[in-house]
């Protein structure tokens, strides 16, 4: 148990998806781990479904090593123990007892003493045997096991987040909220691991001591036993948050923060341990109940197996799976969120229960010779005091009264749906409407709404018009329309509403005259979006407000993203193969995709206090009403990528070469404001210099609360930055990387790939996306922080992709056709990018870039496609290389490179000779998922420094950085330098997937 709750918040590879750590670390791991998982997932970390499925584990490597190590400590071990260990039995020792003197002792009348039975005497004997209970806990080992545990796991988190950083190894400001995120993962398993054990320890105690007899012939009442008992359980958990607290505070202490927010820490009582707690007045009645300890152990123990997996189980609703409470977390911005409601009424529900438990454990106390479990049933019914008799109805009516309010709410007021009526939904979804999806649907070229946003109302409502156009060469007949959200009212020009399904959400529309092609429509809607009884939505929040436009806005047509997509689960429900998407060569350059960009305006009010954003030039803002009007209108068409923001921002404005760079925060997030915009100014340079005119007047960048789970997101000219993963990352110090810049940069870069060369949505457009939106981050890192920062961004880019692969589910594309695979938009296609720049460099690159962007820069259409970028990489690479290009994008090409060993030597003329062996093989995988070595014959970058890759800055430490033909699997190679080198590398900075970058690296020796 131990071992796996180390596993678990230490991140092992033990675990599927565990967080990735260094080579370095790994490497450590792999050799100091005694039972060899480390060393077994280190080699296997990066294999694919094909090798997991037919590949054995090889007997050499870090494998081999940590068995030898740990063998010849055994050995080592045992041989001490045969050295130590006597067989023979020697006879202990007796202590001489000191001859007391007898002398003449005077005689005292016995005389009986007066006991005190009152309230007081009790109270005393209740605190007396409570400090006896804990004091028996902390005495024993597996108590001191748990805390050491928990403190070092805590420890662990703090230091590596708040200290030694987590992403990019960028540590983040210490707030409060930060701190408890940290502390409360592990919080739920090591205070149930003490519920089990001492629920059951601390009931049997005396039994198992043998001394049950003598105590419950004492003459102190059954409450004082069973309280102190009760108290001692409930306050192991108490022990365990206030303990985390003290080691939040001392790290906040430690960095100089002094904004302890007291009350929050005090928030973790209630919010997790009042769960808790509940667990232990059900673990105090098992163990009452049950015949043994050991069997009361293994039944709650059973029971919190069960919980955990009650969706499982079909116990999904919140009143039916055991001591079930919403997770509530807090951020800065918003404050406390996460189904408060629903958390106040569960806890008082499940507290009730576990009152009434609590009472029932109180009647069947055993209190002399152990009695049978038929005999505890029968206490239950008899000796039933009024105040018994009250209580128990109270916390009855408590348990009933709660239960019917959260029923009525999760029932009756919201729409309840388990996770198999939901499949239902989508299956009847399918059949019913599936046979609309032929039908052509016209596209919107213009949008127009007035979005109000009520933040203390947790409401938004949405008056939208548009114009639709029949983009395809048949007239149009009908429309089906399928809704996000209910709608208050929905209109189409010279059609009529011939059917409407109000449970699917579906519209369908007849023309009283067919649409010709070309030819446009109005189109408008309203709807109000108000949160019924425990209904949460992130979007509409009281301080930070995020809704995007398809959080709300109708879809025109049938969508297939209603479909089920579980393979087992269509064939369980009899329904068809899903079709694949058509991903050939002919397809990807042919398709006619008829999304276009589109004319956008707005009109955006929220309440006084706040800030109201959206795309486009802010053409007026006035207040009415105690409420703030915000008019947005774009110059030019964009994607219809569009969102509105509230919140109550602080704001900085600076016109820069005639582009306002607008930044909205939060007050207390002003760290890293000046990073921000310097990043963002860099990066208008390089991408103005490099890739044209900006499309926009303005950059727009707006602070959006921490329960968003990405990082940022890129509207037309407005830009989405999280909290904690920007606005509180400490990039103060010099040697920090500069995460901060990293994500501004890369996000401002998607104004120019996504919003100004706009790629066909179909297999391979993500290239342009993430591709070059990664390529511009590492360029303009490198500029602004030297080699270093591409080194950081590479490395996190070859785990990413190699990570990504190894979970993958279906055979993995090249890159010119990824289709949604993550680990390769942000992985492999950064790297193959790098790689073309190493190729043909960095001047080339951008020029087919920046071809691509002035010929698709005033299209409203979608036309950009990979097979388009292909040929323009041909045109700038020599002949001889368009291999490469076809093995890097059109094949699933990975590498083994390595520096085998290398020295120097000083000659005559003062410049050092330095020789090395290098080892370089490449692999193909097939289209089955086996993976092949392939010859090699192409240059790789070979690099001498003076000191290690990964902290190069600028030239000077760079001696020697050229390409170098490679075309077998071992060369050697030698290399004149100037100066004394320290290090030498194969390919330093990444541009071949290489799953290990560490053999690249070699220290230099004479």
């Amino acid at each position: 148990m131990l071992y796996f709750v180390s596993s678990l918040f230490l991140n092992s590879p033990l675990l599927a998806q565990a967080v990735p750590a260094s080579p370095e670390s790994m490497a450590i791991a792999a050799i100091a781990d005694p039972f060899g998982i480390a060393a077994f997932f280190e080699q296997t970390q990066f294999w694919t479904p094909f090798q997991k499925n037919t590949q054995l584990l090889s007997f050499s490597g870090l494998f081999l090593l940590n068995r030898l190590v740990w063998i010849c400590v055994s050995i080592g071990i045992l041989f001490a123990t045969y050295r130590i260990f006597s067989f023979r039995k020697i006879t202990k020792k007796v202590k001489k007892e000191k001859k007391v003197k007898n002398g003449n002792k005077e005689l005292i009348a016995y005389k009986p003493l007066q006991t005190i039975h009152n309230f007081k005497a009790q109270q005393l004997a209740f605190f007396s045997l409570l400090k006896l209970e804990l004091k028996s806990v902390f005495k024993s080992l597996p108590f001191i096991a748990v805390l050491i545990m928990w403190l070092f796991i805590v420890f662990s988190e703090l230091y590596s987040t708040v200290i030694n950083g987590s992403e990019y190894d960028v540590s983040v400001y210490p707030f409060t909220n930060q701190l408890i995120d940290l502390m409360v993962n592990p919080l739920t398993i090591f205070s149930l691991i003490l519920i089990i054990f001492y629920s059951s320890e601390i009931v049997w105690k005396e039994r198992s001591l043998n001394f049950n007899l003598i105590v419950d012939a004492v003459p102190t009442k059954n409450s004082v036993f069973f309280l102190s008992k009760f108290f001692a359980l409930l306050l192991l958990p108490v022990i365990l948050i206030t303990t985390g607290i003290l080691l939040c505070i001392a790290f906040q202490v430690a960095l100089g923060y002094s904004n302890f927010e007291f009350s929050l820490y005090a928030s973790l009582y209630y919010h997790y341990g009042l769960q808790l707690a509940i667990y232990s007045m059900i673990a105090l009645f098992i163990s009452s109940l049950a015949k043994t300890k050991y069997m009361g152990m293994g039944i709650f123990g059973l029971i919190v197996l069960l919980c955990a997996k009650s969706s499982a189980l079909g116990l999904e609703h919140p009143l039916t799976s055991i001591g079930f409470m919403p997770r509530i977390s807090y951020n800065n911005m918003n404050g406390f969120y996460g189904g408060l409601s629903l958390f106040n009424h569960l806890a008082m529900y499940w507290l009730a229960l576990g009152l009434l438990l609590s009472v029932l454990s109180f009647k069947i106390w055993n209190r002399g010779v152990v009695t049978s479990f038929s005999v505890k049933l029968k206490q239950l019914f008899y000796g039933w005091t009024k105040i018994q008799k009250l209580t128990t109805s109270l916390l009855i009516l408590m348990f009933i009264g709660f239960g019917s309010l959260i029923f009525y709410n999760v029932n009756i007021v919201s729409d309840y749906e388990t996770v198999n009526e939901q499949l239902d939904f989508r299956e009847q979804y399918e059949k019913k409407f599936k046979t609309h999806e032929s039908l052509e649907r016209p596209y919107p070229i213009s949008r127009k709404t007035e979005v109000a946003i009520f933040p203390e109302e947790n409401r938004y409502t949405v008056k939208a018009d548009y114009i639709l156009k029949n983009k395809s060469e048949e007239p149009l007949s009908q429309i089906f329309v399928t809704v996000r959200l209910p709608l208050e009212s929905i209109n189409i020009e010279s059609a009529n509403l011939i059917e409407h399904n109000e449970v699917y959400g579906t519209y369908l529309f007849q023309f009283k005259k067919p649409i010709q092609p070309n030819d446009s429509i109005s189109y408008n809607y309203e709807l109000i979006n108000e949160l019924k009884g425990y209904e949460d939505n992130n979007a509409i929040i009281k301080n930070g407000t995020y809704i995007a436009h398809n959080n709300f806005e109708p879809i025109m047509g049938y969508t297939s993203s209603l479909e089920i997509t579980s393979r087992a689960e269509r064939v369980k429900r009899n329904l068809p193969e899903r079709e694949k998407e058509n991903n050939s060569d002919s397809h990807i350059a042919m398709k006619d995709v008829k999304n276009e960009k589109i004319r956008f305006e707005t009109i955006v009010s929220t309440d006084k206090e706040q800030t109201a954003l959206s795309s486009g030039t802010l053409v007026k803002k006035w207040s009415e009403n105690d409420r703030n009007y915000y008019h947005y209108k774009s110059k030019d068409k964009v994607m219809p990528m569009i969102a509105y923001f509230s919140a109550k921002y602080e704001s900085k404005k600076v016109d820069y070469k005639g582009i306002s760079i607008e930044q909205y925060y939060d007050a207390n997030h002003s760290f890293n404001i000046e990073d921000i915009e310097n990043s963002t100014k860099q990066t208008l340079d390089y991408c103005q210099e490099n890739f044209g005119i900006y499309a926009f007047d303005h950059v727009r960048i707006a602070e959006i609360p921490s329960h968003w789970p990405f990082g940022g997101f890129a509207h037309p000219g407005v830009i989405s930055m999280v909290e904690d993963r920007l606005y509180l990352s400490d990039v103060s110090k010099e040697e920090t990387f500069n995460l901060v810049a990293k994500r501004t940069i890369h996000e401002v870069a998607h104004q120019y790939w996504g919003h100004t060369l706009s790629a066909k949505p179909i297999a391979g457009g993500s290239i342009f996306v993430e591709g070059f939106a990664k390529y511009t981050e590492a360029v303009v890192m490198e500029k602004m922080y030297g080699k270093r920062a591409v080194y950081e961004l590479i490395d996190t880019a070859r785990r990413t992709y190699f990570l990504g692969r190894s979970y993958a589910a279906d055979i993995e594309p090249p890159v010119y056709k990824v289709d949604g695979q993550g680990y390769i938009s942000y992985g492999k296609a950064f790297t193959v990018m790098m790689a073309m720049r190493d190729l043909i460099g960095e001047k080339q690159v951008n020029h087919v870039l920046k071809n691509l962007t002035d010929k698709h820069r005033n299209s409203i259409s979608l036309d950009a496609h990979s097979i388009e970028l292909l040929d323009a990489f041909y045109e700038e690479t020599p002949t001889e290389y368009h291999r490469l290009i076809d093995d890097w994008f059109k094949k699933v090409i990975t590498y083994d490179l390595a520096i085998e060993e290398s020295t120097y030597k000083a000659l005559a003329n003062g410049t050092y000779e330095v020789t090395v062996k290098v080892k370089a093989k490449r692999f193909e995988t097939s289209n089955s998922g086996e993976i092949n070595q392939i010859s090699i014959d192409e240059p790789i970058k070979i690099g001498v420094f003076t000191e290690h890759p990964a902290y190069v800055k600028g030239d000077s430490s760079v001696l020697f950085y050229e390409s170098n033909q490679f075309n077998k699997d071992e060369t050697e190679i030698k290399i004149i330098v100037n100066k004394t080198p320290n290090y030498i590398a194969i390919d330093p900075y990444g541009t071949r997937s290489d799953e290990n970058l560490v053999d690249n690296e070699f220290r230099l020796i004479k």
